[in-house]
C-alpha cells in the first residue's frame, strides 16, 4: 500500500490514506517525510494479539474510518485492501457514499487462507462470516486485483460462477493482477556495515528469516534445518516478532540449537544491509495448500541478489524456478527439506553467476513501482481521465 500511495502521488494523482490511529503510535508514517496526506481512524486497542482483539481492532477502524472520509472531499477511486477483510465493507460505503470507483485489492483470500492453514473449519461461525464479506465484495466491486495468477483464477472462477450471473469476457476483466513485486526503494537504503559486523555476516555462512514470526509462517522448520543439516558450521538467524517466537525460542533451548538465534526486529533500512550479505533467505509457507502465496520476501531477496531456500509449492516456486538462484521443498516433506538444502549449500559456487542476473529480472519484470505505474493508467481508463 506504501508503494501505491507513492507511486500515485509521483504520476500527479492526491492521495489520501486513510489508517488506524495505532500506526501513529508505532510511527508507522511520518508525516513530515511523506507526501501523501494520513489521516488517523481511532480504532480498538490491541496490545496483546488475540483472535477476539484483532476483531474488535478491524472492526473498530472500519467504522470510524467512514466518519473520517467525510473530511477527505472529492474522491474518484477508493482502494480496500485485504486482510484485514473486516474493514472492507466500510470501504465499500466510503465509495458509495463518495461516488468513487471501488478497487478490492486481495491480497489473501479470505476465508480460504485460514481454512489452508487450519485456522478454522468450513462450518465454522468465522468462515461464515469471512465468506459473506468476500462474497459480498466480489459483487459490488468495480474493479477486484489480486497479486498471483493463482489467486487470479480462483476469484475470477468465484465472480463468473455466481448465481444468475453468465459468464463472458466481461467479467474477467473485472478482475485484475496488480503483482506483489519487487519494492526499488530498499535499494535505494544506506548500507550498514554495523549490522554485518555485528551478526558477522561477512564471516559466516548465513541463512536468514527476515518477517513476521507467526501462525502462517511454519518456522518450525528452520529448526528442523538447523537441527540436521550436515553443515554444522552455518548460522541461523531469524529476524522479527510474532505469535510462535515464544515457541520456538523455547524449542531452540530444549533441543540446543546453538546455530539459531533470534534477533528481534529491525528497520525496514536494514534488510538490503542483510540481505546483500547472506548466503541464503529463507522462505516458508505453513502449508502445501497455500499454491497461491508468493511472500514479499521472496522477490526482496531475489531482487537483492540474495538465493532463496523456499519451503513452499505453486507460484512462488514458479519464480524461484524462472531464477534458479535457489531451492524449493513442500512444507511437509521435512526430511526432503534438509536434503535439499544441503545440496544447495554443496553447490552455492554454481548460483554466484545468477545473482546478478536474477537481480536485473526481477527489477525489469516484478518492479512494484513499474506494476504500480501500470495500475494507475488503467484506473484513469476505468474513470475516463
Amino acid at each position: 500500500m506504501q508503494v501505491f500511495a507513492e507511486t500515485f502521488k509521483a504520476l500527479g494523482n492526491d492521495v489520501v490514506v486513510l489508517t488506524s490511529s495505532a500506526n501513529k503510535a508505532m510511527g508507522v508514517f511520518d508525516k513530515e517525510a511523506r507526501k501523501e496526506k494520513v489521516i488517523y481512524s481511532p480504532a480498538f486497542s490491541m496490545r496483546r494479539k488475540t483472535t477476539l482483539k484483532r476483531m474488535l481492532n478491524n472492526i473498530s477502524f472500519g467504522l470510524t474510518s467512514i466518519f473520517a472520509a467525510l473530511f477527505v472531499g472529492s474522491v474518484d477511486v477508493v482502494i480496500t485492501t485485504s486482510p484485514p477483510a473486516l474493514a472492507s465493507i466500510p470501504g465499500w460505503f466510503i465509495a458509495r457514499f463518495k461516488r468513487a470507483k471501488l478497487v478490492y485489492d486481495v491480497r489473501d483470500i479470505w476465508p480460504e487462507v485460514a481454512l489452508e492453514m487450519g485456522s478454522f473449519s468450513e462450518r465454522s461461525f468465522y468462515c461464515k462470516v469471512f465468506r459473506f464479506i468476500t462474497g459480498f465484495m466480489y459483487k459490488h466491486a468495480d474493479i477486484i486485483t489480486t497479486v498471483s495468477p493463482g489467486k487470479f483464477e480462483k476469484i475470477k472462477n468465484h465472480v463468473i460462477a455466481r448465481p444468475g450471473r453468465k459468464s463472458g469476457p466481461g467479467h474477467i476483466d473485472k478482475v485484475w493482477i496488480v503483482g506483489n513485486g519487487f519494492d526499488e526503494g530498499i535499494m535505494k537504503c544506506e548500507f550498514d556495515q554495523a549490522i554485518v559486523d555485528q551478526y558477522e555476516l561477512d564471516k559466516k555462512f548465513t541463512c536468514v528469516y527476515i518477517g513476521n514470526i507467526g501462525l502462517a509462517q511454519g518456522l518450525g522448520t528452520l529448526l528442523n534445518l538447523a537441527a540436521k543439516t550436515k553443515h554444522r558450521e552455518i548460522q541461523f538467524l531469524c529476524f522479527g516478532m510474532g505469535a510462535e517466537q515464544e515457541m520456538l525460542e523455547k524449542r531452540v533451548a530444549d533441543e540446543g540449537l546453538t546455530n539459531v538465534r533470534f534477533c528481534g526486529p529491525i528497520e525496514r533500512s536494514k534488510v538490503f544491509s542483510i540481505l546483500s550479505h547472506a548466503k541464503v533467505s529463507f522462505v516458508p509457507l505453513k502449508s502445501r495448500n497455500m499454491t497461491d502465496s508468493v511472500p514479499t520476501k521472496v522477490y526482496e531477496a531475489l531482487g537483492i541478489g540474495c538465493p532463496v531456500f523456499l519451503v513452499a509449492e505453486g507460484d512462488s516456486a514458479a519464480l524461484v524456478d524462472e531464477t534458479g538462484l535457489g531451492g524449493h521443498v513442500p512444507p511437509e516433506e521435512l526430511e526432503k527439506q534438509v536434503e535439499v538444502f544441503d545440496d544447495m549449500v554443496d553447490r552455492y559456487c554454481e548460483l554466484m553467476p545468477l545473482k546478478d542476473k536474477t537481480a536485473r529480472l526481477i527489477d525489469d519484470k516484478y518492479s512494484r513501482q513499474k506494476i504500480t505505474a501500470e495500475f494507475e493508467r488503467k484506473l484513469r481508463e476505468l474513470c475516463g481521465k
